[in-house]
């Protein structure tokens, strides 16, 4: 799909290597640049993992020679993926304006911290500091008061997703222009983008401003039961109306006395039985439901197999291994499943230069200017990628149902996936609206759901059936376990595969409880998979190529996010770090720490010489930092920190996302969204994801009111006014 692209990556970060770990199973020859000692993951199962199908070229960039060899396979790449930030590029001569000067067409993607243009970006890029930079270590749910830390690293998950989706869209805007340019991204706006559907404020309306979240323990557990033996049991029915009662397990139990009514009930009514009771009779009913698994388990699930979500690697370090896939299918032919490389393998010789031929093109105002995108998903898993396409200047027409998308009762999340979108109310059921469904198809490049299948066929919307109307379209779906397995029509939900990819028991502490996520981080990198997906096929096609049918799952991406782990070739998986049961962090260098008077610094303290400047400031023995940090004042000892050189960040937790909006610095960096919109009134929301350089992103349309463009767009597809007006008589349009 992408086997016409030439990418240089230079860095050891997660989100880098995962970004063009993503590229090169997309079929982009990716060339890993990596220190004269190799990088110092060699040899465990993140680098076997996130180094699959790539080559090895060892440079030591801080010498001439090295260089210059960096500035010859530049001459012949299409892009450039580091995690420096500004001033070390500008040092190393890959400043965006050096690069641009020398290689016009070269893409420039540099994974920061904090935002390019930020006065935080040259700050650590430890995905702990930017958290508490954020505020996002105030959202998370924990068992004690005041900032919890998450295990799941969603921050560097988002922001790799981000990283190739920004390439790929600049890749586009360079078809139109000829000339490349910066699609630069961070951990910061990594975790911006999982935000939306708990930070947002609307000026009026059934959800205005929400109170400030409450600092007391908040071991959430939303539909999350232990049963008997001390498993622990998902369940996602996003009504919350479902009877239980009506199960046949419940049946003896209520027998048995168990009141229903109250909560306490429920909970003392599923421990009475078994899980595999309870899957049983769940899943009968059509309810959406996994068992919560320690993390890596989902590895061995027989859909994950049957889905080839892992792939069998012969790894030239760890041997005969199973490794997560990237959540990608396709009827393109993709080079998925190489090992990761021995150090300096394949550097080989130097791609041809490309000679750049003059920038005939014009540059767009938007950097999807002129994309035209049909989305007929619901909820978040999968419509938030065709928002994130509007955002950056897609035209996204959403089709939904006269009643409208179902998650709109859920008003911050549909908020988040349907910003930047046009709405068309039209009621698909009725075979009179066939004629409409036939000149939307034909009018976009992309169509997108995320239905399950047995539905949308119904609908007119399986692929033979939009193929039908426009062959050459890009065509993307997201389902929930992939279609390849037994379950390819049944529901699921963020919630389920949180728990069942170990994420709900990780982000409770060792030892703990398993937590409910509040964020719907599978739901966002689901629609973010889908976003790498559409924008590879989009290049694909405009390239010259094919309109590629792609999909991606929930189930596909909880397997892809078990990337720190492998199963090796003695059935065991590997080991990682987990998070302290206080729910504090990792280890007593890289935690955070609570000062006097309820204030919190985080630390991230990697490298020897930190590490003995902070027993240095906190004294020798580790078990003592706790007490000695909460003795001093925090800005006192910040300052100490950072003469000493050690990482470090005051934790931004009370009151987070109202700092966050009412911060003029972030609304001066395009961080925050504000738009008007007919129920809610201004919206605030999140803001830009992504820096283009010298291409904007402008924010100008708030998620749509029902049917709010049924007209124009009718009007744009070639209806008459009429015709309009017989659509509406018949109850087909609203």
């Amino acid at each position: 799909m992408l086997g016409d692209l030439r990418i240089v990556e230079i860095g050891e970060g997660m989100a880098v290597q995962v970004a063009g770990l993503m590229l090169g199973e997309l079929g982009a020859d990716i060339l890993k640049i990596e220190r004269p000692d190799g990088d110092p993951a060699r040899g465990t199962a993140p680098f076997a993992n996130w180094n699959r199908g790539k080559r090895s070229l060892v440079l030591d960039l801080a010498t001439g020679e090295g260089a210059a060899v960096l500035r010859e396979r530049l001459a012949g790449a299409d892009v450039l993926l580091h995690q420096f930030t500004p001033a070390r590029a500008s040092a190393l001569g890959l400043d965006d304006a050096t690069l641009a000067k020398d290689f016009p067409r070269l893409v420039v993607c540099g994974i920061t911290g904090s935002p390019h243009g930020h006065p935080d970006v040259e700050r650590s890029d430890d995905e702990l500091l930017v958290a508490a930079r954020v505020g996002t270590l105030y959202e998370n749910d924990g068992h004690r008061p005041g900032p919890i830390v998450y295990r799941y690293r969603q921050g560097s998950w988002a922001a790799a997703h981000l990283a190739a989706s920004g390439i790929l869209a600049r890749l586009v805007a360079r078809l139109q222009s000829g000339r490349g340019g910066a699609a630069h991204t961070s951990i910061f706006q990594g975790f911006l983008s999982t935000l939306p559907m708990v930070w947002a404020r609307n000026s009026e309306g059934p959800m205005p401003n929400p109170a400030t979240y409450p600092l007391a323990a908040r071991p959430t557990a939303m539909q999350l039961f232990q049963c008997q033996g001390g498993d622990w049991l998902q369940i996602m029915d996003p009504s919350q109306q479902f009877d239980y009662a009506s199960l046949p397990t419940m049946w003896e139990v209520m027998a048995e006395g168990v009141d229903l009514d109250t909560p306490e009930g429920k909970i003392e009514a599923f421990r009475r039985r078994p899980l595999e009771n309870w899957l049983a009779d769940l899943r009968a009913a059509d309810i959406a439901v996994e068992p919560a698994y320690p993390m890596g388990e989902v590895l061995r699930h027989p859909e994950v197999e049957a889905n080839g979500y892992v792939v069998r690697v012969d790894d030239p370090e760890l041997g005969a291994t199973r490794q997560p896939n990237v959540p990608f299918h396709t009827d393109a032919d993709l080079p998925q499943g190489r090992p990761a490389p021995r150090l300096g393998q394949g550097g080989g010789e130097p791609w041809k230069a490309i000679e750049d031929a003059a920038a005939n093109g014009t540059a767009p105002d938007a950097i999807l200017e002129g994309v035209r995108v049909l989305d007929l998903g619901m909820f978040l898993a999968g419509p938030m990628g065709p928002s994130m396409m509007g955002d950056i200047g897609a035209n996204v027409i959403k089709v939904e149902a006269l009643t409208g998308d179902r998650i709109r009762f859920m008003h911050r999340y549909y908020q988040a996936a349907a910003r930047s979108k046009r709405s068309l109310a039209l009621d698909l059921t009725r075979p009179e609206a066939q004629p409409i469904l036939e000149r939307l198809v034909r009018w976009a490049e992309v169509v997108h759901h995320n239905m399950r299948f047995k539905g949308a066929a119904k609908l007119g919307l399986s692929e033979e059936g939009i193929r039908k109307y426009n062959p050459d379209v890009v065509f993307n779906y997201v389902s929930a376990y992939g279609q390849k397995g037994e379950r390819g029509n049944w529901p699921g939900y963020d919630s389920i595969f949180n728990a069942i990819a170990g994420w709900e028991f990780e982000n409770a502490g060792e030892g703990n409880r398993p937590v409910f996520n509040r964020p719907g981080t599978m739901d966002i990198t689901s629609a973010q998979s889908c976003l790498v997906e559409i924008m590879a096929s989009l290049y694909a096609k405009r390239a010259g190529g094919k309109g590629y049918t792609t999909q991606t799952s929930l189930l596909g991406v909880a397997a892809f996010t078990q990337g720190e782990r492998l199963i090796g070739p003695d059935g065991a998986l590997t080991e990682t770090y987990h998070l302290t049961s206080d729910q504090t962090g990792y280890s007593p260098y890289h935690r955070i720490f609570e000062c006097e008077g309820g204030q919190w610094i985080a630390i991230a303290a990697h490298k020897p010489g930190q590490r003995e400047a902070l027993r240095g400031i906190l004294g020798a023995d580790e078990a003592g930092f706790a007490d000695a940090a909460k003795a001093r004042p925090a800005a006192d000892l910040l300052a100490a920190l950072e003469t000493a050189g050690v990482p470090c960040d005051a934790v931004n937790f009370e009151d987070a996302m109202h700092r966050f909006f009412d911060d003029p610095l972030n609304r001066e960096q395009n961080l925050v969204s504000v738009l008007p919109q007919p129920l809610f009134g201004v919206v605030e929301q999140p803001g830009a994801l992504w820096h283009f350089g010298d291409v904007p992103i402008v924010f100008t349309r708030c998620c749509p009111a029902i049917g709010e463009h049924s007209d124009e767009i009718l009007r744009e597809i070639g209806f008459s006014d009429d015709e309009i007006a017989t659509f509406r008589a018949q109850g087909i349009v609203g």
